[in-house]
């Protein structure tokens, strides 16, 4: 994400989208009633013109429109904006939006420094979609990109050893061919992170180390206890990402959760539900809180933002996590004290 212009006396703010991921932060930045000033296609012709010709012209132009509803498809490159245009010749009108990358697009609302905090992250956000995971054992692999929210699915590879897919005639050279024949057809990879359990995973690192072709890619080898997502969770909790994807939103997320859920269940040091949090969050207890995706706007979150002021570290729970989905389960909202409760 890039910002072009910062009015912040007007209360507006001018981005440009530069990645997928920026689609997830802006959809995070805006809510209904918000305004946006963005460029549409819209016909130009009346409704009796449209009687005579089934093929109309679209024409291009700026509107200004009130946000009704906001449809965020996952790991797709187009955000989707409906909304009332509130402005000009085509006042009352319905219209909706699609913003993808290299658009540009106007906020016209107060941001708080929440929000600017999300905007200073996506500018922030490097890594351009270019890190993948191979997760693996010596029945299957998955190929996964990494994204600020989530982790996509690429493709599965399986080995053929035995199960659905056995091949009486397997091999694993021939396994681990296929993956790297498979990273060698992604365009954009620029880091390839090997994990998994047994010796599958460092048998296919010395075949990327052996290829020139990946001569220029960071590639890296990681012994995980379990394989698929799992084991790609498992490495995010370790301290060897923080080496090898500095900054990296979900990596975050998922040590945040991790010690929430150790502080739950042995040190009294977390605790969850909107009634409890108010309670810590006005007495000046809480260090970090927790919040879900879907819970990030709404009239809760922004009173416990109001209490702590600043205090404390927020982290914003992206629903297409295992961890969004803990916080979400447990009501939306969790925390991490500054001291243990007192039994």
């Amino acid at each position: 994400m890039k910002v072009i212009e910062n009015n912040r006396k007007d209360n507006e703010i001018i981005i440009r989208i530069n990645t997928v991921d920026d689609l997830w932060y802006l959809k995070n930045l805006l809510g209904n009633d918000d305004l946006i000033l963005v460029t549409v296609f819209r016909r130009t012709e009346q409704n009796d013109d449209l009687n005579r010709s089934k093929t109309t012209e679209r024409k291009k132009i700026k509107v200004k429109i009130k946000i009704d509803k906001i449809d965020f498809q996952p790991y797709t490159d187009k955000l989707r904006i409906s909304g009332e245009i509130v402005e000009g010749e085509n006042t009352g009108s319905h219209q909706s939006a699609l913003i993808g990358i290299d658009d540009e697009i106007k906020i016209i609302k107060f941001l708080d420094n929440q929000d600017m905090k999300l905007i200073d992250e996506a500018e922030n956000n490097y890594y351009g979609n270019n890190v993948f995971f191979i997760s693996m054992d010596d029945e299957n692999a998955i190929i996964c990109n990494l994204k600020s929210y989530g982790i996509q699915d690429i493709g599965t590879v399986y080995s053929g050893k035995s199960g659905k897919y056995f091949d009486s005639g397997y091999n694993d050279s021939s396994y681990l061919n296929e993956l790297v024949k498979s990273i060698k057809n992604i365009k954009n990879a620029t880091t390839v992170i090997i994990i998994g359990p047994g010796f599958e995973h460092s048998k296919l690192y010395n075949k990327f180390r052996l290829d020139p072709y990946f001569n220029k890619m960071d590639i890296y080898d990681i012994a995980t206890t379990e394989n698929g997502k799992r084991g790609i969770y498992e490495f995010l909790d370790n301290p060897k990402s923080e080496e090898i994807i500095k900054n990296s939103r979900l990596a975050r997320d998922e040590k945040i959760i991790s010690e929430f859920l150790k502080g739950l269940n042995k040190e009294n040091l977390s605790i969850y539900g909107y009634g409890d949090i108010k309670k810590y969050a006005e007495s000046n207890m809480i260090r970090d809180l927790l919040i879900s995706e879907e819970k990030f706007r709404s009239p809760e979150t922004k009173y416990l933002l109001d209490i702590l002021s600043g205090s404390a570290s927020v982290h914003i729970i992206s629903k297409f996590t295992e961890s969004g989905e803990i916080i979400k389960n447990l009501g939306g909202f969790g925390a991490i004290l500054r001291f243990a409760i007192q039994n």
